[in-house]
């Protein structure tokens, strides 16, 4: 897939080759005439109103060809391209209300060519990504329909059918599923259901009420696709499921904004943009936190862990609000890694972590003088050596249990995050024990895996812990010395995402 998106630049719009090669300054920089904008329709949307950065953010996605969004943690950037995707929307309604060119389907038989549906396509690296844009698109049901759509591997694991290769799809997926509360919005439940006029052939199907024929079973679910392609204004995907060849001949996607496009290695967010002939692209993500997983150290030093949204930054606009953290917990990261310009908002509630003299404190940290083991865990990538900190997670526990039981936190408020998958498994193996049942449901994950969430309460677990006699002088740390001792804490993008999950209270240890 990423090979056949670099291959087909040449093959691209001009907008998607001028992005390719650097020219998209030269080669833009007339501003358009000022598209329509629907500010007295915004009462009508069921969102947080806009402040002065993300006004701007949206002013500019509607007005150029190539816009890049900064968003900060707390910064409100979903609820940003949300707002974007809606404006798109009003604006092709409003250009094709001259020209009913475009007709809703009314043929269903299997051989019946219809007129392209226009449409937007709102990207994501991962399903967490995509899925997190399809919740607050919800909010929109009744002026937009979203319609989300997941990767074939996943379809196939709901819905098995002959011949289908499902251990290929359990080994490949691992735990990711399709989210429940997106059933409803979801093609591979919309193309079952009584309102689709393929849904009965299918359950026969599926059912073995009719001999089963797989080529024809592929037909009739890709008609019925069709069918509900051409009755949604917004599709979601991750950047790879973009590539569809039902996409490529059932819709016109003006429009394409891929979230979280920091995340994403150049080529993979190339396959939205070559896959289609968007005439407006907008890049949301933040450069600061999780960057492109690269392995590989000769490809790490062609550049390919330099997303497509890093190598714009320079023509980024940064929202510069955020309303997550405590003020205190947002200090820090505003400095280290926004140069100073990531303010607060709204003041938050008090927290009730307390430091040594019983006060209230946004920041806690926690020495802790644990034994690092070295543990095999199984992960989507297959085993793999880990780390943990038997001392550190039996603390990252008990604060979590302080939390609960003395100052009445609901466990789904706190999280406990680590760099390490070998730590993650020993708290959760911890939690799972009758004596802390009160903290069962406290949520534990990596930091790869937290970003785009929050909670109330953040414990992190940084796990590395080297005896005195280990440490070196100042003078004489190395890089290779602290990658070795410290690991994945060296790395600021993972502290920054690490840091800045919390709303009112951080507990380091």
């Amino acid at each position: 897939q990423y090979e056949h998106a670099i291959k087909n630049i040449k093959k691209a719009n001009n907008l998607v080759k001028d992005i390719a090669i650097g020219t998209v300054f030269s080669a833009y920089n007339t501003p358009k005439e000022p598209e329509p904008v629907y500010a007295n329709m915004d009462h009508k949307l069921d969102l947080p109103p806009l402040n002065r950065s993300q006004k701007r953010a949206v002013e500019k996605a509607l007005k150029n060809p190539f816009t890049v969004i900064q968003g900060p943690p707390g910064t409100g950037k979903t609820v940003v391209g949300v707002h974007i995707t809606y404006r798109f929307y009003k604006k092709n309604k409003h250009y094709e209300a001259p020209n009913k060119s475009t007709k809703p389907r009314q043929d269903a038989s299997l051989d019946k060519k219809i007129p392209k549906k226009c449409g937007i396509l709102y990207c994501g690296p991962s399903n967490k990504s995509v899925d997190i844009v399809a919740e607050q698109l919800l909010k929109l049901k009744g002026i937009l329909k979203p319609l989300r759509i997941y990767c074939d591997q996943m379809e196939m694991r709901e819905y098995p059918y002959p011949g289908s290769d499902l251990k290929l799809c359990l080994r490949s997926l691992r735990d990711e599923k399709p989210k429940e509360a997106l059933r409803h919005i979801s093609l591979m439940h919309l193309v079952r259901q009584p309102d689709n006029p393929h849904s009965a052939e299918i359950s026969h199907l599926e059912n073995g009420m009719q001999e089963f024929n797989t080529e024809r079973y592929k037909a009739v679910l890709k008609e019925a696709r069709k069918h509900e392609l051409q009755k949604h204004d917004v599709i979601l995907c991750t950047c790879s499921t973009a590539l569809k060849p039902i996409l490529m001949e059932t819709m016109d996607f003006r429009q394409i904004l891929i979230d979280e496009c920091a995340m994403a290695t150049e080529p993979e967010a190339f396959i939205p943009l070559v896959s289609h002939k968007p005439e407006q692209i907008v890049l949301l993500g933040d450069h600061k936190q999780i960057r492109p997983i690269v392995t590989c150290a000769r490809v790490k030093e062609l550049g390919m862990d330099q997303s497509l949204f890093e190598r714009y930054m320079d023509r980024a606009l940064m929202l510069d609000t955020q309303y997550r953290m405590h003020e205190h917990i947002c200090e820090f990261p505003s400095e280290e890694f926004y140069g100073g310009k990531l303010r607060t908002g709204p003041k938050r509630r008090t927290c009730l972590l307390l430091d040594r003299n019983d006060a209230p404190t946004a920041i806690l940290f926690g020495h802790v003088e644990g034994e690092e083991i070295s543990l095999v865990v199984s992960t989507a990538a297959g085993n793999e050596r880990s780390a943990a900190n038997e001392q550190e997670a039996e603390q990252a526990v008990r604060v979590a249990n302080l939390l609960v039981r003395q100052s009445r936190v609901k466990p789904e408020d706190i999280a406990i995050l680590t760099p390490y998958n070998a730590q993650m498994c020993k708290i959760k193996e911890m939690l799972g024990q009758k004596k802390n049942q009160a903290v069962q449901d406290v949520s534990v994950c990596t930091i790869m895996k937290s970003q785009g969430s929050e909670w109330r309460y953040v414990i992190l677990s940084t796990v590395r812990s080297c005896p005195f006699s280990e440490i070196e002088k100042e003078s004489y740390i190395s890089k290779g010395w602290l990658g070795k001792k410290l690991g994945f804490i060296t790395d600021p993008n993972q502290v920054n995402v690490a840091i800045t999950r919390a709303q009112d209270g951080l507990c380091i240890l």
